[in-house]
């Protein structure tokens, strides 16, 4: 896939879908919620906000041809478990809608589950019972616009914060219809229901709009990162992250991250207190790499700040992926860089150490636009990568880590039935 397709498949393709599945399957512009089973509970630990490390069950999969959707699900050794267990075909008594062509998964979901699907195109969330895959209940977070939700950040059973990317042109004046979007959704996964918003707009760089991407609790705080782009996506505006604290559902403070911009994913390392971003610069840059990088952020300072930067002009002169981010220890980092049109080079995975040595590359797709989500599993040894290629078999590919060096394990099908290539992974 080129750049420019990939680039429209990402930012603008929810725009074009029909408005039934926008708007009128996602119940009125009040956010009524959409219901079937709201008696499941969120099981969770410290390990959601560095604290002891949590017990994940397994690895939640989005499989995707931008076309059509589907979730597998694998145990954590990435076997497959569950196929395609619920996709853009299925129609479940009590479901308003289906899955989209454009779903993610969240940065981090509850150890144990739910499974939580983020659904662009529809605007809305559903929540997969981890054992079936059953879904158990669904919420429509586009109060009647094209919302665009990116991530949701799971806090306790009853409480949770969804990104909207989008801003409303068209908002009501009536602050209890939430419609006003470039926000923190405040939502309550059990009912569900609507509970509020936090308003990111007054914290975007000027002349920008917030874009609100990932989000991540740590050390008591949420981190929110902004991709900072104008209305018309010609203006990208400095690297933001927006803390939040959920007591008292108020902005603290910002951290700018000065020189790179298009920041995203977000992963964090608890013993060591340090947040790792992947920036992916401007797009309408020739020299996109010039603001792509990985940043740490140390937050044992007070205020958090900006300690290290490890630029996408390191590894050649392609930008980072601001999609897909991990960490391998404290010292290393894992991050994807984008190919060009042509394909040569295409997505590679780099090991990045954040000492400042000379980075490795792990792994090269076949294809440009391929690579999806990265994820690390060092208790075990392994790392596991979704390669979405559509030139070669696309597969999750497991690798053994020992001592730095990197070994092709394995190769796993993640959707034989629909023989959609995975993209998006999450623990769960």
């Amino acid at each position: 896939m080129n750049r420019t397709r990939a680039r429209t498949i990402l930012t603008f393709l929810p725009i074009v879908l029909p408005i039934w599945l926008t708007l009128g399957a996602c119940g009125d512009d009040t956010g009524a919620p959409l219901a079937i089973d709201a008696s499941t509970t969120v099981a969770m630990d410290g390990g959601m906000d560095g604290g002891a490390a949590p017990t994940y069950q397994g690895i939640a999969v989005i499989n995707s041809d931008y076309s059509a959707t589907s979730v597998s699900l694998l145990d954590r050794d990435g076997n497959l478990v569950k196929d395609g267990c619920f996709n853009s075909g299925t129609g479940t008594p009590g479901l308003a809608m289906t899955l989209s062509s454009d779903v993610v998964l969240p940065t981090r979901l509850p150890p144990g589950g739910p499974v939580i699907i983020v659904d662009r195109g529809n605007a809305a969330l559903t929540w997969l019972d981890p054992v079936t895959c059953a879904p158990l209940r669904q919420l429509a977070v586009g109060t009647g616009y094209l919302a665009y939700p990116h991530d949701v950040v799971t806090l306790s059973a009853s409480k949770a914060y969804v990104t909207r990317y989008e801003e409303n042109a068209a908002a009501t004046p009536s602050a209890e219809d939430f419609d006003d979007g470039s926000d923190l959704l405040i939502i309550d996964p059990a009912q569900p229901k609507l509970l509020g918003r936090i308003d990111l707009k007054p914290f975007a760089p000027a002349g920008v709009q917030p874009r609100a991407d990932r989000a991540l609790f740590a050390e008591g705080i949420v981190f929110v990162s902004l991709n900072a782009i104008s209305g018309d996506f010609k203006t990208y505006g400095t690297g933001r992250l927006v803390m939040v604290d959920p007591n008292t559902d108020g902005v603290t403070g910002v951290i700018d991250l000065p020189g790179v911009k298009n920041c995203g994913a977000m992963t964090y390392l608890a013993a060591e207190k340090k947040l790792l971003v992947a920036c992916g610069g401007d797009f309408n840059d020739a020299k996109q790499a010039d603001s792509s990088a990985i940043v740490v952020i140390d937050l044992a300072l007070s205020p958090p700040a900006l300690t290290t930067k490890i630029g996408a002009t390191t590894v050649g002169t392609l930008p980072f992926s601001n999609l897909s981010l991990a960490a391998w220890n404290g010292s290393t980092a894992l991050g994807l860089t984008l190919g060009d049109p042509t394909n040569h080079p295409s997505d590679q995975l780099w090991s990045l150490p954040l000492t400042g040595t000379q980075p490795v590359k792990v792994f090269e797709s076949a294809e440009s636009w391929a690579l999806g989500a990265v994820l690390a599993d060092p208790e075990e040894g392994r790392i596991l990568i979704a390669d979405g290629t559509t030139m070669t078999g696309a597969y999750l590919r497991v690798f053994d880590v020992a001592s730095g060096n990197f070994t092709p394990n394995k190769t796993v099908k993640t959707n034989p039935a629909q023989k959609l290539p995975p993209r998006a992974l999450a623990w769960y």
